[in-house]
């Protein structure tokens, strides 16, 4: 068994995705619900949409940091762990992802050129391949 700071460290990145993408935090959590995974496929699609507002929007960052706490107290139930502190981890992990994305994808779109759609779809993969690696 994990020791328990790695363990914490391993749902506090797993539910920071949600940040980036709040329903892929729970759709990888949770790979057999048919129903989380049509919401961030469908997330997915309406992210690369003009008009979408922005993730750091206030009602988006609540979402987000909703869908991280949930995310992480269940990753913590999973491992046996405290479910607050997995909670909270999340919630945490979520909010600082949410900004690191959000700047980080803006600078990229700035400074290189492509679509934003683009660069938003190799988020998209970025976040997978991390929540399916540290989820597992």
């Amino acid at each position: 068994m994990e020791n328990t700071a790695k363990t914490y460290a391993r749902i506090a990145a797993g539910s920071a995705i949600a940040g980036s993408r709040s329903m892929l935090a729970p759709a990888i959590a949770h790979p057999d619900n048919v129903l989380l995974t049509a919401m961030a496929a469908m997330e997915l699609c309406v992210d690369k949409m003009p008009g979408i507002g922005n993730r750091t929007a206030t009602f988006s960052l609540i979402g987000r940091s909703v869908s991280g706490a949930v995310t992480g107290a269940a990753l913590s139930r999973r491992r046996h762990r405290n479910v607050w502190l997995g909670g909270l981890l999340g919630a945490a992990g979520a909010l600082a992802i949410t900004y690191l994305t959000f700047y980080a994808r803006k600078q990229l779109v700035k400074s290189t050129g492509l679509p934003d759609a683009l660069v938003g779809l190799v988020e998209d993969g970025l976040m997978v391949v991390i929540g399916r690696k540290v989820m597992q």
